[in-house]
């Protein structure tokens, strides 16, 4: 039987997992400003390859780290846990990229919106998105966590397109 107090821990659980990630996409947004606006760059223009890659790299690298956290010999321990909190790292860089798309979108729904409004509007909707029963906690949350992933991946782990070097400026006097 629940007591109040179960119901208030977990619902205190919640919010504090809410607050701390909405946080934490504000703050990877702000310091990692260019490889976040790589990960938009790669959610808005291919979706669904960096959700299937996500997926990919979630569960193989998923299964290598549970392997590793259920070994006895720490060190095996201590590789599993790094490997898991780069994913995590990954993943937020990835997320914040969400962010930041949804922020663009909501800048555009509403010009007055100031550019730190918009963006922790748009990671205040994406967390909140996962929260909703059953369709945000089986549908919504895998697809942004391995969007995330996928768009994190692309973001650290590929080099910017080469930028054309600008043209001179015609100078000939006619």
């Amino acid at each position: 039987m629940a007591t109040i107090g179960d119901v208030l821990a977990v619902i205190g659980i919640v919010v504090a997992t809410v607050v701390s990630l909405w946080a934490l996409v504000i703050a990877v947004s702000v310091l990692f400003g260019e490889r976040t606006a790589r990960a938009r760059e790669r959610i808005e223009h291919s979706p669904g390859k960096v959700t299937l890659l996500g997926a990919v790299i979630a569960l193989v690298l998923g299964i290598i780290v549970a392997a590793l956290l259920n070994q006895p010999n720490g060190l095996l321990k201590l590789v599993g846990w790094i490997m898991y909190l780069l994913l995590l790292l990954t993943a937020a860089v990835g997320f914040s990229g969400l962010a930041a798309l949804v922020a663009q979108r909501l800048k555009q729904l509403e010009p007055s919106l100031t550019p730190y409004g918009a963006l922790s509007r748009g990671a205040l909707f994406c967390v909140l998105a996962t929260l909703v029963p059953i369709l945000g906690w089986f549908v919504v949350g895998p697809l942004i966590g391995f969007a995330s992933v996928g768009a994190g991946v692309e973001a650290l782990f590929t080099r910017s397109p080469a930028l054309a070097p600008s043209q001179p400026a015609n100078t000939t006097v006619s």
